[in-house]
């Protein structure tokens, strides 16, 4: 008698017509993911209140429309992030891109009494996380009491910065999100501009790795 280990056993294929469909399926999944990928990464979301948050590199026409924002809303106070400046400080007067958005707020009209300056330590990573951080010292430096933020940035940044500013403020903060246009691309075509590839390439993976491998 034959001893046998294994056994033969018929297994079910797709017919060409089967992985025609298949294809067609994933293809159909591909450019519904391509399709809605940068409003994805470049949410809008409530509440628009409390403290509006700039971060400090936004380039002037976002701040301009952020200005806008703040005069016409409910906010008690508008808060400038950023890092220290790294190229050409001995040349300006600013020590980092908060203080210099600070002075670009009050040059739009802002009072400097409403304006909080929130500058990161100095790091070669995580310096949204960092500027965050930076924000919630500031928050307790000037007394402030907010459970609301209204945070601003431009582009497909914005569902990584409000990840990362909700890690380091804490459940007792609301965070809302408004991402203005960048002004290097249109974001409804960002696939024809190098830039807009660039941009949301480059945020998908920062923000997947924000979300599944970053810890505080």
């Amino acid at each position: 008698m034959e001893l046998s280990l294994t056994k033969v056993k018929p297994v079910r294929r797709p017919t060409w017509r089967g992985w025609l469909l298949i294809a067609m399926l994933l293809a159909g999944l591909l450019l519904v993911l391509f399709m809605n990928i940068y409003s994805f990464l470049a949410p809008e979301e409530p509440p628009y209140e409390g403290v509006m948050v700039v971060e400090g590199w936004i380039h002037d026409f976002a701040l301009d429309e952020a200005a806008a924002m703040y005069r016409n809303g409910n906010y008690s106070h508008i808060a400038c992030t950023g890092i220290p400046i790294e190229i050409g400080s001995y040349l300006i007067e600013f020590e980092s891109l908060a203080h210099m958005t600070a002075l670009r707020l009050r040059k739009l009209g802002i009072p400097k009494d409403d304006i909080i300056v929130a500058v990161a330590d100095e790091q070669k990573k995580d310096r949204t996380y960092l500027s965050a951080v930076a924000l919630r010292e500031a928050f307790i430096g000037h007394n402030i009491q907010a459970s609301k933020i209204h945070l601003v940035t431009t582009g497909p940044h914005g569902r990584r910065s409000r990840l990362l500013f909700q890690k380091a403020l804490g459940k007792e903060y609301q965070v809302g999100i408004t991402c203005l246009p960048d002004a290097g691309y249109e974001p409804e075509k960002w696939y024809a501009y190098s830039r807009g590839v660039r941009s949301v390439i480059e945020e998908l993976i920062a923000y997947l790795y924000a979300k599944l491998f970053f810890h505080p």
